[in-house]
């Protein structure tokens, strides 16, 4: 059912936008970015992008928090970032999906240089999140502009209904943005639709729809900031957590933050993997 409690705010959810995301497992709101915000965003990435070439071919975790601890990332400004995720028109979207009371467990920048950017193998995003119940949904914002050339998001609609992960197998590769990929008899290619988006537009998707990118074969760099957002009648079990070694993953490590109302649950733990507050000498 469609959360009204904020109905008044201009960037809330839509009745026909909840029904669809119902249906399809993904939507793209009406609601974007403003130009200035996206130029702030761009020249975060560039920061990010110079200073941790290491880390360009797989999700760059937590870019909204100083010396995380997950993958040693270099970032000037969590704080920008920390305010997008925090960004109260975004969050009015997705009330709408999963009610009131949101904690955000993590973000991600996904970036894909022109020509150079790694595919996305086909994945459920909860394969290995220790969420109970698995009930979350990711918020995609486009950077740049993202299209087909630049190996745009690719979802296969309507694939979330069974509430199934399916079987997915580990491909250790260099070749690809994840190692965890679903198994070929899971989807069928042919139902997967491009999702192209402006830059400062967004897709958001629930944990069990299946999606993946191509590689980017444009000339222009693509990139993508992934907020990670659940409803707090969920428990963030970090002790549950597996494959932690994977690229990208520490989801032992993951850092809560309630972005609006309160833990449901009661069980979520606020303090773990949140980093030690810097000492100034």
């Amino acid at each position: 059912m469609l959360n009204t409690m904020r109905k008044e705010s201009s960037s809330a959810l839509t009745q026909a936008e909840y029904d669809r995301y119902q249906r399809d497992g993904y939507i793209v709101p009406g609601y974007q970015l403003p130009a200035k915000t996206v130029a702030r965003l761009q020249e975060l990435t560039q920061q990010i992008v110079r200073d941790n070439p290491t880390l360009l071919n797989q999700p760059i975790i937590n870019p909204n928090f100083r010396n995380s601890g997950v993958q040693g990332l270099k970032t000037e400004d969590p704080d920008a970032w920390m305010a997008l995720a925090k960004d109260p028109n975004i969050l009015d979207v997705v009330e709408g999906l999963i009610g009131p009371d949101i904690i955000m467990w993590g973000s991600a920048l996904f970036y894909k240089e022109p020509q150079k950017g790694l595919p996305t193998p086909w994945h459920r995003d909860g394969r290995f999140f220790p969420i109970k119940p698995l009930e979350t949904t990711s918020v995609w914002i486009a950077i740049y502009d993202s299209v087909i050339e630049n190996g745009c998001l690719r979802i296969v609609p309507g694939s979330h209904r069974a509430r199934e992960l399916g079987k997915h197998e580990t491909r250790p590769t260099k070749s690809a943005i994840l190692q965890e990929v679903l198994c070929e008899e899971e989807y069928d290619e042919s139902q997967a639709v491009d999702v192209e988006l402006k830059a400062g537009q967004m897709v958001i998707f629930d944990v069990y729809t299946i999606h993946g990118a191509n590689g980017n074969s444009g000339s222009k760099q693509r990139g993508g900031y992934s907020l990670r957002l659940m409803p707090s009648t969920s428990h963030y079990d970090h002790k549950a957590a597996q494959r932690t070694d994977q690229p990208g993953g520490g989801w032992d490590t993951r850092p809560l933050t309630l972005s609006r109302g309160i833990d449901r649950c009661g069980k979520n733990d606020f303090r773990h993997g949140h980093p030690a507050p810097e000492v100034k000498a």
